[in-house]
């Protein structure tokens, strides 16, 4: 008795240092690889950023993160991936402001490109004081970027703005019956707001500060996601995307240029890159839970509707005079900067990232401030 009890003992210990092991590694490699504090829980663990919304959405937005954050008593604009900046901007700085869905948002090894764009910009300045403010969002279209720039980025005052969106505002004719509020795509379940009851169960609340469970929870739901997945179905949709998307398009674009302009401040469109080869685009949308509600189009028509977003962009920003960069054109099908038909590698954010930082600096953008 005296044996079996002492293997339990063992065996109980054993797994315990190997838990303790492997939850250590999780940190240590989160705070070496993706920039998180060791001790942090906030990019674990989901009930945190979810905690003071759990009684309702956020106002006017119905999906998105936090903008704000309180620290010492102080509320600070807290960029998409936590870092603080001054509400009011700080005197001699020059605020940039990125604007676009994951792509802007994208972040791989504790980097995103609007991190990196400051820090290049920094570098190459001759010392001058720049910020620059990741608020992208995945999934955000331009209904979201006019919302938050009217409700929330014009009292930052920034300098400038960059925007780069195409394929969110591109896929809502995909989705049935368009409106030109998005609502067909926006106002389905898939967007309107996290499943709280799910998120708050008991296994959440228990291990809510262990990153081994988060992880662990992460991987089990990535193959039962998979599993529950429905085939890309596709329906022609001739070599022109609907006429009415493009017309919203272009408005929202001309609104927000607009907006931006009557409160001072410069903006800069740019096209979206766009990695060509089919299996990019299936790599990307093959496991969305909503697979059985989209119709994507042939793949010829996808990178003619693609390419007719980007042009639409560049006449945009020709007829108001805006800044303008050409980003597809400096990326295209280079395999090496893309995960996926849209989403970028570590040096796709480098090189995007230096593609911004070359046009302001050779222009005198930055120079040009008040």
């Amino acid at each position: 008795m005296g044996n079996w009890t002492k293997g339990i003992t063992t065996s109980l210990l054993s797994l315990l240092v190997l838990l303790f092991s492997l939850e250590f590694g999780i940190r240590v490699y989160d705070a070496v690889v993706n920039d998180e504090g060791f001790f942090s829980t906030d990019k674990r663990n989901q009930l945190t950023a979810l905690n003071k919304f759990k009684n309702g959405i956020i106002p006017f937005r119905t999906f998105g993160f936090d903008l704000y954050k309180e620290k010492e008593g102080v509320l600070y604009i807290s960029s998409r991936h936590g870092e603080l900046f001054s509400i009011e901007k700080p005197k001699g700085v020059f605020r940039i402001v990125c604007f676009g869905g994951s792509t802007t948002e994208q972040k791989i090894g504790g980097e995103h490109y609007p991190l990196v764009l400051q820090s290049m910009l920094r570098e190459r300045s001759s010392g001058k004081k720049i910020e620059v403010i990741n608020v992208g969002n995945s999934a955000y279209a331009t209904p979201h970027l006019l919302i938050l720039l009217e409700l929330d980025v014009v009292f930052w005052k920034p300098d400038l703005i960059i925007l780069s969106e195409n394929i969110n505002d591109l896929s809502v004719q995909w989705w049935p019956n368009f409106i030109f509020d998005y609502s067909n795509k926006y106002g389905t379940k898939y967007y309107t707001g996290p499943d709280y009851a799910a998120r708050y169960s008991v296994a959440n609340l228990i291990f809510k500060h262990s990153r081994l469970y988060w992880f662990i929870k992460s991987r089990i739901e990535s193959v039962m996601k998979r599993e529950k997945s429905w085939p890309i179905m596709r329906k022609f949709y001739g070599d022109a995307p609907n006429p009415m998307a493009v017309r919203v398009f272009e408005s929202n674009l001309r609104s927000f240029i607009i907006l931006a302009e009557s409160n001072g401040i410069k903006v800069l469109l740019s096209t979206q890159p766009l990695q060509s080869r089919e299996d990019y685009f299936v790599r990307q949308f093959a496991y969305k839970p909503y697979n059985n509600q989209v119709l994507y189009p042939l793949h010829d028509e996808f990178l003619k509707h693609h390419k007719h977003f980007n042009s639409i962009i560049k006449k945009i920003a020709m007829d108001t005079g805006v800044l303008f960069l050409d980003n597809n054109q400096a990326m295209e099908g280079k395999g090496e900067y893309f995960i996926d038909s849209i989403h970028y590698t570590q040096k796709g954010i480098h090189r995007l990232a230096n593609n911004y930082a070359d046009f302001l600096l050779e222009r005198n953008v930055i120079n040009d401030a008040d």
